[in-house]
Order: C-alpha cells, then structure tokens, then sequence
C-alpha cells in the first residue's frame, strides 16, 4: 500500500488503475536499468494520468430520473418540509430540488429520524420507501417507527417493478391494497392512496377503515395534511414505472394511449415551469431567433404528460396520428436502392490488440454496440472483451464501454482500454466522450473520434433551464486530445430521429458510420448476423446501421432525406442591422408598421449614443434590441392567437405528426379560468379544437390592443406589461446620459434583463419581481462613481 518512502502508493479508495501500476512498477524498473523504451512509456503514462486528474468536465452527465418517472412528482414535498431517502432510484432526489437529505441501507428506512427525533425542534418528515424494499425488509422498519412513537410519513413508492434492478415484478405478487392492509393492521395513524388513475381499482375492494383515495394532483395538499397527523402515517404513491411501461408497451402487455404532447414554440416563453412542473428530461431545449425555447422529445416521452401542468399556453395534446417518419420517395436524390450498391469499405487488418472506447448515455442502448461487436467478433473466431461501466447510468448517466478486439482470445490480457490506449472513441453521446475519462484514453495520432455531434442536454438543465450546455467547448476538448484530422462529428440524433423516427436508432447510425470509415475491424456479414442474433427490431437495426454507413459515404444524400422531418433552424441574426430588420418584422406582424418603426427608431438612438461615448465598446445595441423586442411583444390573448393561426403552427406540427390525428389546447384563459383555492393562481385547462376559430377571431382583433375597446389590457398583467415598455426606454434613456466606456458593461446587464422577465401568468409575475430587484442592485452600483466624483467636487 505504501512505496519505499512511506508514502501512500496507490490511491486507497476507488479501483486499482492499472495505469498507476504500470507507472509504479516502470519507475522502480528504471532506477535499476535506464531503459529508453520504457522511460518514454512511463512518461506517456503519466501525461495521460494528468489528463485524467486535471481535466475538468465542461458539464457532468448524472444520473437521472427516468422521463415520465412517477418519482418526479411522488418525491415533492411541501415547502418547509423535509425528506429522507432510501435505496432505489428515489435516492436520486438528492440531487434534485426536493429537500431530500441523507439516507439509510435497505431496510434501515426511518430508523434514522428514530434515533434524530428526540434532539430535533422539527415535529415531521417524509421517508420515501421503494415497493421493492418494502417487500424486502422496508415493512419491519415501518413496524420499528410505529412502535417507537415518532411522528413521521412513510411514502411508499409502489411502482410496480423493482426497476433499479432491471425491472422484475415484486416477490409474491404485492399489490396495494395488500400494503394498505398490512400497515393498517400495523397501526398506522392514517393511510392515502395517490395515484395517476384514481378509478383504477375494482369497487370489491376492502380497502381498510378510513383509507381514501386521491388524484396525484393534490399531492401537495394531501402531504401538508399528513403532516399535522400525530404518530405514522402512510401514502401510498402508486404510478408504474416509466421505463417498465415503455418495455411492456412495446410487448403490447400495457395500454399505450394514442396521444402525445408537442409546444408550440412561438407561444413558448422558455420559462422553464414545465421542466419545474415535470422534472422531467424529455423536456429539451430549442435554439431560436428570439432565445432558447423549449421542445419535447417524442422519442423519449414516456406519457407522463405533467409538463402540460407548466403554466403556458404553448402546450398542445395530439391525439392519433403518429410521429412521422421519412418516406422511400424522399431517396429519389440517391439511387433507387442506395444500400445496395454501398461500397466495402477498408477495413483495417487486426494484426494486434484494438481497443474501440463506446461512450453513451444509461438506457439508450448504447450497452448494446459492445455486446453486437462482442458477438460478432465471436462469431469470426476472433478475441473480445466488452467492459462496461454502468453503476446507476441507467438512468440517464454516463456509460463507458471498453472493448478490445485481437486476433486470438488468448492476445488479451486486460479488459480496460489503458491511457492512451483507444484506437477508436465512438462517442454515441459527446459529454460522455469529452469526459476526462474518455480522453485520457486518447492518442495523438493514433486515435480515431468519431462524436454524436448532437448535444443531448445533461440532467442538469431540468433544474437550470438557462445553463451553458457547452457544446462548443467539448467538440474543442477532443479536437485537441484527438486532432483536428482524426476528429468527426456528425449529428447522429438528428439524422437518426429525423429518417426512423426514433433517437434510440441513433447508436447503432453511430456504429454504421464508424464501420464504414473502416474503424471497426470486422466483417459486414458477422455484424450483420450479430444484429441477427440479437433477435430485437431486427430488419429495422439492420436498415438503421445502413443509414449510418450511407451518412459516411454520402452524407448529403441522407440529409437530404431527413430534410423534411429534420428541424432546422434559420441562422440566428448575428449583426445589430439583422437584429432589428427581423423583429421589426415580427413587430409589423405583431401590432403594425408604426409600431415597429417606434421599435427601430429607439435602437437606433440607443447604437448612435453607444457609438459616441463608449468608444471601442460593443453589444449594448444589440443587447436593447432583443430585450425591448421581448417587451413590446408581450404575449396576450391576440399574440397567442395569432401564433396559432398563422399557418406556422400546422407546418410545424405536420412536420413532426403524420396520420389522421385531432389537437386539444391547454389553457388559462385570465377572464375565465378558475383559481386555485390554496394559491390564488388560475388553473389550466383542455379545450378542444374549436379554439381554433377563436384563435383566428382573436388575431384579427389585434387592432384592439391597448385601446378602450381592449378588454383584456385592463388585467393586472396586461397593465404591467404595458408599464414595463415605458419603464425600460426610460432606464435606458437615463443610462445613456451618463454612458462611458467604464460602466458600459453594467449598462448591457441592466439592459439585458428584460430577457428573464419569462412567462404568463404569476410564472411572468414572480420573474419581473426578481429582475426589478436585480435592477435595483445594478442601477446602484452603475450610480455609484457619479456620486463618488460629485462628492469629490
């Protein structure tokens, strides 16, 4: 454990890298025998292991909830209150926004606040318990809470699966109602049952005395009044779990509702109150002209649907119909059958160890490419080991696989790719790929990149909606560990989604392109009876790893074919003159031409006092054209329906949906809708497509806005929106009067915050306050030198 010094040898926590004794051993060889060949070994060694100790993650793939796991709602708890994990996929709440500190091994569940509750000024807790653990051991140490007399809240997740372990059915069949019978005959104070579908359970039932059920939208009330119950109470939370539900759908042994949820991102704010509302990673961000929108992934949305409970109009139900998928007439660019003719590539000789280093994200199928590899290079007789790092990477987090190939099975002495060590990085997911632990793998000029170039957003943005998603930075990460020449990228999700409609297709479109590059040493016909033997999805894995060899032979063919499903930005406005002409545009289609020239000639002012007395200084300009846009465009009742009828809406919703499908709009409208008897706040609801015509009638009334005949502006919130134009043009204006080339950047922070005034409703209200709060600070500060200077006179 220790060197001949005393001294800690290797690290005494963690795994033996095989790398630190290499170093170790090779130093203590050197001081016998100078050998240059191992000198230069050792010295690589170690430039790899500083790689690896120094190199910071530009962002950190953690694992994550599911999308549609029932935990993202289950494990809120009412604010003040506080909660206790256990073992399961819950115990990720920790990381999460859930007031969920500390947990306990299996079984231990609550013992903790056992032997806490005496010494603690706090009178509740909530201790989340997975149906698994309970099963296991949890029961007895409900038993041990309610004999000890401690006031507490079990929530008993029951999910239907014990899904951390790949989701096998719970031992001897456990249902609800048998838990509810067993903790009642425990002596449980009071018992809930929460659920997603209330109206689920048989009327035979003999549920135990004084047990109700509940709809999982009044978790929060329920929770807060389970807390004031003296002695243990129980909730049982009942929602299967996301993952198994997608697996037995597509088994055809669980319902799976014709229906799915698409935001119209014109309407959408980017506010972020769905991710809030929903927790969940299926909701992503989308790049536009007028900032970062949001969008659901329809490949990974597992029909959760509380994101539509986010307080925006933006969000859409589509009924029927189905995601759309390109078509064979869209190849008429390529020849008749392009896979046919693709050409073998050159394959490189496997005269030696190759190690190929797959990097992806838990529960896409990424395991898959190495356990394909593996058997195909079994099937030619050749050596292989696949070693696969996964830990709770299931769930959204990173995955590693090292597999190296050789000529003989008895060529391989070790399963892990060392330092330097990767003749391949098929970087399937690109965060994972610019991972410290992945490019230490790398060789200059003798690795070989090959990166998913899409930017899968970490779990991260559900809890920061406005973070940096570093995209630009990884691709640099590895253009320097690889080099430039050695380094693709290609945008695998996109492509993939686009053509076959799902991104789960895009690992293997990654594995397709890298073999026709000629970097997977293997024959055709071994992978291909690989994908065979896999016995999944069959032709359509075979067509999908084909797609990704024509991307590599002929990339503009298949983006052509996904062209039409395919979304692609316009190129955001970059200079001030492209700025202003684009949203003096959209204003003329908001309002009218005076309107938008109001608009232009403000900036106009605000560039000419910039180019006069901040010299040599740049973006404020620009920076008050987007933010007095944002505030000029408010979005009320006209707005909205102009962005529905406009005709955009249906070209985007028909790009993405195909068949005969019926739309329902989720709404607050402020003048009818109903308010939260708790919070005050207005309550969303579903209308059907009638609103359609009501959105027609409301565009064609935008004259209106504004004027007496406006019978929404008298609102709260149209009166505010208003105030806030007149309010900003006038910070400006006094900004500008005391302009110079040293406050010049606290006047484009001031000037940018319009921008986080995001949202309808209170969602708007909550975020003008904070913003008009940070003004206040920033306006002080931007002051500060004027008085200083007048005090000195």
């Amino acid at each position: 454990k220790k060197d001949e010094n005393g001294n800690w040898l290797f690290p005494v926590k963690g795994a033996l890298d095989a790398n630190d004794i290499a170093i170790a051993i090779g130093e203590r060889i050197l001081k016998l025998d100078a050998n240059g060949e191992m000198a230069a070994d050792v010295a690589r060694l170690k430039s790899a292991q500083r790689t690896l100790n120094e190199t910071s993650d530009v962002a950190q793939r953690i694992p994550y909830f599911c999308s549609g796991c029932p935990h993202n709602t289950s494990t809120r708890v009412p604010e003040g209150s506080r909660a206790y994990a256990g073992i399961g996929c819950h115990y990720m709440s920790q990381w999460m926004d859930r007031k969920t500190l500390g947990y306990t091994q299996m079984g231990g569940e609550g013992a903790n606040w056992i032997g806490e509750a005496p010494f603690s000024k706090r009178d509740h807790v909530f201790q989340n318990l997975g149906d698994g653990t309970y099963n296991h051991s949890g029961y007895l140490a409900i038993r041990a809470a309610i004999a000890s007399g401690v006031t507490m809240t079990y929530k008993i997740l029951f999910n239907d699966a014990v899904a951390m372990t790949g989701g096998q059915a719970n031992d001897g069949g456990l249902t609800v109602p048998q838990i509810a019978a067993q903790v009642a005959a425990e002596g449980a104070r009071r018992i809930m049952v929460v659920t997603d579908e209330p109206d689920k359970y048989p009327s035979d039932i003999e549920w135990p005395k004084g047990l109700t059920i509940h709809h999982r939208d009044d978790l929060d009330a329920l929770q807060r009044e389970l807390a004031t119950v003296s002695g243990v109470s129980i909730l049982i939370y009942d929602q299967t779990c996301a993952a198994e539900k997608r697996r037995r759908r597509k088994r055809g042994t669980f319902p799976d509702p014709a229906k799915r949820v698409f935001i119209n991102d014109s309407v959408c704010e980017g506010c972020g109150d769905c991710s809030e509302k929903s927790n969940c990673v299926s909701v992503k961000p989308l790049e536009t002209e007028l900032g970062r929108k949001r969008q659901i992934d329809q490949s990974n949305c597992n029909k959760d649907f509380s994101c539509v409970n986010g307080f925006c109009p933006s969000f859409v139900s589509v009924h029927g119909g189905g995601v759309r998928k390109a078509t064979r007439p869209q190849l008429k660019v390529v020849q008749d059958d392009p896979f046919a003719s693709l050409p073998i590539p050159a394959l490189r000789p496997l005269s030696e160890a190759y190690g190929i280093l797959v990097t992806g994200i838990g529960g896409t199928g990424v395991i898959t490419v190495g356990a394909l590899i593996g058997m195909a290079a079994h099937l030619e007789g050749k050596g292989c080991t696949v070693l696969d790092f996964t830990g709770l990477a299931q769930k959204n987090g990173a995955v590693m696989s090292h597999i190296r190939l050789a000529p003989k099975p008895e060529d391989l002495h070790a399963v892990r790719i060392a330092a330097g060590g990767a003749n391949l990085i098929l970087g399937c997911d690109m965060v994972v790929a610019a991972a410290p632990a992945a490019l230490s793998r790398i060789e200059q000029g003798v690795t070989k990149a090959v990166i998913n170039g899409y930017m899968q957003p970490v779990a991260a943005f559900v809890l920061d909606g406005d973070m940096d998603l570093g995209a630009e930075s990884m691709m640099k990460s590895i253009r320097d560990a690889a080099g430039e020449e050695a380094s693709t990228f290609i945008d695998g999700t996109g492509l993939a989604t686009a053509i076959l409609g799902d991104s789960i297709a895009t690992n293997l479109f990654m594995l397709g392109y890298a073999w026709q590059k000629g970097l997977i040493p293997l024959s055709l016909e071994a992978l291909t009876r690989a994908i065979e033997l896999n016995g999944v999805a069959v032709e359509s894995s075979k067509r999908t790893f084909d797609w990704g060899r024509l991307a590599a032979h002929n990339l503009a063919a298949v983006q052509a074919a996904a062209k039409p499903t395919l979304r692609i930005e316009k190129p955001v406005a970059r200079t001030l003159t492209d700025i202003v002409a684009k949203r003096v545009e959209l204003l003329t289609a908001y309002q009218d031409k005076a309107y938008a020239e109001r608009y232009r000639a403000f900036v106009d002012k605000v560039a000419a006092a910039e180019k006069d007395k901040a010299r040599g200084r740049s973006g404020l300009a620009e920076t008050v054209a987007k933010s007095l846009y944002k505030l000029m465009a408010y979005k009320d009742e006209y707005e909205v329906g102009r962005l529905y009828s406009d005709g955009d809406f249906h070209k985007k919703l028909g790009a993405q949906f195909e068949g005969d499908y019926k739309l329902t709009f989720h709404l607050a409208p402020p003048l009818f809708a109903d308010r939260d008897p708790t919070t005050g706040e207005l309550k969303k609801r579903e209308y059907g497509a009638w609103v359609m015509p009501m959105f027609r009638l409301l565009a064609s009334m935008k004259h209106l806005r504004g004027g007496k005949l406006d019978v929404f502006g008298y609102t709260a919130e149209r009166r505010m929106e208003r105030r806030l134009i007149g309010e900003y043009q006038a910070t400006i204006e006094a900004l500008l009067a005391t302009l110079d080339q040293n406050n010049h950047g606290l006047a484009q922070q001031i000037a940018a915050l319009p921008e986080t005034m995001r949202g309808f409703g209170h969602i708007k209200e909550k975020n003008v306050k904070t913003a008009k709060e940070r003004e206040t600070s920033l306006l002080a500060a931007y002051r500060q030198p004027v008085v200083q200077a007048t005090a000195a006179e």
